[in-house]
């Protein structure tokens, strides 16, 4: 090869060589430009708040209604990027007597990711209290905290603890705050001076007011509250219940106990107060 056909071969293999050089330090500074890092950002545990600091004496007259609500802004994770994380975010409000520091707790499903508050019944406030051992028709106080679990590697996080006062009734009472007492000459005579409403005690088994007693021969009938505003007795005269229930209504007959002797009177009653609106009575010995 002479020595100018020498120099040409050195002269392109040297140019493409520098060309292949260039694009390739162009090729990373691009994919050093077009580099995106993702961040991801937790947020800190959502903030507890309640509807009331006090839930009052609770009744069971009310237990389908609200008793308080609990509201939290839902737990965030921000990304730089504005992309979805996928995690799973669960809530659990957590309930505990005052000053146990949570050592045993009761806890109430809150629900998931979006969700941002929770209703509580009287009737679930009340087991929750009398299954912590606050006593029954006393005030008493439970701490309340909402623990938030993230799906991964993260801690559980707790909100600051929220106090709520309340007084628990017997689950076992009455539906509704009435009393029943039997009255007239098969008991302890018509009310007046000296005698007295014989007072029937509800049964949760038999949900119903019911009185084991010893009656005598003579006319009878219900009232409320130990005032004639609201009586019951039959739907005609004369009368005398047995082991069949028996219809009542309200500002009925007198009923009449024929053989004097001793008998388990139970008394139903749908409806409280001036809203009674059906009534039955069974008596047997």
């Amino acid at each position: 090869m002479s020595s100018l056909n020498s120099l040409i071969f050195m002269y392109n293999v040297f140019s493409k060589s520098a060309f292949l050089v260039g694009m390739l330090s162009m090729s990373l500074t691009a994919c050093k430009k077009d580099e995106i890092k993702v961040t991801s950002e937790f947020g800190a545990a959502p903030t507890l708040a309640a509807s009331t600091a006090n839930a009052g004496v609770l009744a069971k007259a009310n237990a389908d209604n609200t008793a308080v609500t609990y509201t939290w802004t839902p737990y965030t994770i921000k990304t730089s990027d504005d992309s979805k994380v996928a995690s799973t975010v669960t809530y659990t409000l957590q309930f505990a007597k005052a000053g146990t520091n949570f050592a045993s707790v009761k806890e109430v499903d809150g629900g998931a990711v979006a969700a941002s508050s929770l209703a509580i019944k009287t009737s679930k406030l009340n087991s929750l209290l009398l299954s912590l051992g606050l006593p029954v028709a006393q005030s008493g106080q439970v701490d309340v905290r909402l623990k938030t679990f993230v799906a991964g590697n993260q801690p559980t996080l707790y909100s600051s603890t929220t106090k709520l006062t309340a007084t628990p009734y017997d689950e076992c009472s009455a539906p509704n705050a009435d009393t029943w007492g039997l009255v007239g000459p098969a008991g302890d005579g018509w009310p007046g001076a000296t005698a007295t409403d014989r007072e029937l005690k509800w049964d949760c088994n038999a949900n119903a007011y019911v009185l084991r007693t010893t009656l005598n021969a003579g006319d009878f009938k219900f009232r409320k509250d130990k005032d004639w505003g609201v009586n019951l007795g039959a739907l005609t005269k004369p009368l005398t219940p047995g082991a069949a229930p028996t219809p009542l209504k309200p500002n009925g007959e007198d009923m009449t106990i024929t053989t004097p002797g001793t008998y388990t009177v139970k008394l139903t009653v749908v409806g409280s107060g001036t809203g009674v609106t059906a009534a039955t009575l069974t008596v047997t010995p």
